[in-house]
């Protein structure tokens, strides 16, 4: 057939296209050279097909309406504080208190929300991940209207789930694809491990469901009607398990080529099904899902006659894990493959005890075992922080990668390109950790302080207070993801300014989960890190208010010097000003949040910043930022960066120069 063994090359120019059109221009050039390559390799009729797909791509961009007010649709996905809902214009994700199930067809009145956006560098992003799905709205519950409920077979699963809490996690895991708020500290082992793939619904367990069922009905059918059944049974499970990318790929691989193998291969049927993907959801390529699961596959069908197979899709994944993990952990390619065994065994357990009882103590004890596996592999597993990959080491890594599995299949010596690869790796652990430039960032953390101070070489990582949230740990969903995927593996000082929890609340999980050389939180006249030096502040009174207790800092730098003031009110201000007025900071941390106690007339009299950096939270209780200190900073020209508005923000120095990137 015309594009059988060529529908890669469309694939290819499809997500190209797309990538350039969501993600970055510059794709485009690499679809301009791609063209050109497929030009002098094919001829002009396969470009004709790309140009026709992409045109079809570009007309079936999604198109996102208002939300309405009412909405009425079905429940097709539930967790503890939210649903998604498909209506006929969209999939909402609405946030309620009520009892909701998998099929409701509900009616409800909703509150429209916007999709949060990252504000911090390389954090997950909500918006796109949701785009990723095709959810475009976000909203909350105000009135129950009307409430359906159908029975199915997703809740007939969820029937027959375990009382066990532990064995009921699991079953909802490998079954339904569900992670429960109980399997948090488990899930977050396997993620650290690289490991979560094994455990996801994904490829893995369509193939072993299949094989079994084929072999139950083969005792009554013949093979073909066994077949038949197998996979209608097949179909109506998964298609009731909702946005499971893993699993259509999966299922529809296993399907299609079985039906279409006289005309085309499984890398045609994949690149179909991606080039469907896009159609479907050009969004799709944010989801990281969607990426490791197509590509490693790719990477398994490309490297399957290949004697170190598994080698080879171990090193194809580094890529994928360090932009999820910025870490890369080192035994997992060993307890990758010991696992594997026993997470078939434990699945097929789990589909058992849907109907044997029996099945459930079983699966108590496997639950049990796995569970101390998680936990020695934990203690002993050891990570290689690299950050987070940048397009050129992508690029690069990838163009080795494939050189390396091309001289395979000549039967040639890679040693020479494997050590590249490794020297690659290197390479860029030695990049993200020695910077030529130093960099003060403000971490986004909420209504709380947080700011880095990295200085050139790796001569110093220091943190100026941690912030701190009572309902969410900071240190590890914000603060340390952010460290690792800049390479920082571990901080040299912590600074605390003072004991309010906006300020140190995030340091007990700081400590337990980085290695933190020094905290210093009581005043020190004079401390030299690296071209760092720090002097502190001390006013002659004694303040009964924790926040005039607050330590002052001043910082001097190779390029700018930054006055850090804590929370200390106009009191202090007027208290230190004598001292102040020696200084010449040319950043200053304003005090309180932008509270209207603190940055006087007085204080800005006797010190001339240009740039003031506020830490506060969007819509906060309190109303901080004051009006009347925005107003007093521009009044004095003074350039304002708030993490409200402006998310994260860096000051980058190098030699006497300093430039600031929002």
């Amino acid at each position: 057939m015309f594009i059988s063994y060529h529908i890669f090359y469309y694939a290819i120019g499809c997500l190209l296209f797309v990538m350039g059109l969501y993600l970055h221009p510059i794709f485009f050039i690499g679809l301009i050279i791609y063209c050109l390559w497929l030009i002098y390799r094919l001829n002009m009729i396969h470009l004709c097909m790309i140009f026709v797909l992409c045109i079809g791509l570009y007309i079936v961009h999604p198109t996102i309406s208002p939300l309405p007010s009412t909405i009425e649709g079905k429940v097709i996905k539930t967790s503890e504080k939210y649903c998604y809902v498909e209506c006929d214009f969209g999939i909402v994700k609405l946030y309620h208190d009520e009892d909701f199930s998998y099929g409701d067809i509900i009616q409800v009145e909703v509150e429209n929300y916007d999709l949060n956006e990252a504000s911090n560098d390389n954090a997950f992003n909500e918006k796109t991940y949701l785009y990723s799905l095709k959810i475009f709205y976000k909203a909350s519950l105000t009135s129950l209207i009307s409430q359906t409920s159908h029975y199915n077979l997703y809740t007939f699963i969820e029937s027959r789930f375990s009382s066990n809490q532990d064995v009921n996690d699991y079953q909802r895991l490998f079954l339904l694809g569900q992670r429960s708020s109980t399997i948090d500290e488990d899930y977050t082992s396997l993620s650290q491990l690289s490991l979560v793939h094994l455990f996801a619904l994904s490829g893995m367990h369509v193939h072993i469901l299949f094989s079994l069922l084929t072999q139950i009905f083969g005792f009554i059918f013949q093979k073909r009607l066994s077949k038949i059944l197998s996979y209608l049974l097949l179909a109506l499970y998964i298609f009731s398990i909702p946005m499971n990318i893993s699993l259509y790929r999966a299922f529809f691989v296993m399907f299609l080529y079985d039906l279409l193998k006289e005309w085309f291969n499984q890398l045609d049927i994949l690149c179909f099904l991606i080039i469907l993907s896009l159609y479907y959801n050009p969004y799709i390529i944010f989801n990281i899902t969607f990426i490791f699961s197509y590509f490693i596959y790719f990477i398994v069908l490309l490297t399957q006659n290949h004697k170190h197979s598994s080698l080879l899709i171990y090193l194809s994944s580094i890529p994928i894990v360090l932009y999820m993990n910025f870490q890369i952990p080192l035994i997992t390619v060993i307890v990758s493959s010991f696992l594997t065994p026993f997470i078939e065994i434990f699945y097929i357990l789990c589909f058992a005890s849907l109907f044997l009882s029996i099945c459930d103590w079983m699966l108590q004890y496997c639950v049990i075992m796995f569970q101390n596996i998680l936990t020695f592999l934990s203690d002993m597993n050891q990570f290689l922080i690299l950050a987070k990959p940048n397009l050129s080491f992508i690029v690069i890594f990838y163009v080795i990668f494939f050189y390396i599995i091309y001289l395979q299949g000549l039967r040639k010596p890679i040693h020479r390109q494997v050590c590249l690869l490794l020297s690659l790796i290197l390479s860029f652990s030695i990049y993200s950790q020695y910077k030529i430039y130093g960099e003060i960032t403000m971490i986004d953390v909420g209504q709380g302080d947080c700011t880095l101070i990295r200085l050139p070489m790796n001569r110093g990582n220091i943190l100026v207070d941690t912030g701190g949230n009572v309902n969410y740990d900071l240190a590890t969903n914000v603060i340390i993801p952010y460290l690792k995927s800049i390479g920082i593996q571990k901080l040299d000082y912590v600074y605390i300014s003072h004991s309010d929890y906006d300020h140190c609340g995030a340091l007990e999980s700081l400590q337990e989960n980085i290695t933190i050389e020094h905290i210093i939180d009581t005043y020190e006249a004079y401390r030299e890190i690296g071209c760092m030096k720090v002097t502190m502040i001390q006013s002659d009174q004694v303040y009964s208010d924790v926040n005039d207790s607050s330590l002052v800092m001043y910082v001097e730098l190779p390029a700018l010097n930054v006055l850090f003031t804590g929370d200390i009110s106009s009191t202090v201000e007027a208290d230190i000003a004598d001292q102040l007025e020696l200084l010449d900071p040319t950043l200053i941390k304003i005090s309180h949040h932008g509270s209207a106690t603190a940055t006087s007339t007085t204080l800005l009299s006797v010190i001339h910043p240009s740039i003031a950096m506020i830490g506060v939270g969007k819509n906060n209780l309190y109303g901080h930022p004051s009006d009347e200190v925005i107003d007093r900073l521009e009044r004095k020209g003074i350039t304002i960066l708030r993490t409200d508005e402006d998310g994260m923000f860096h000051i980058r120095f190098y030699d006497k120069s300093f430039y600031i990137f929002r």
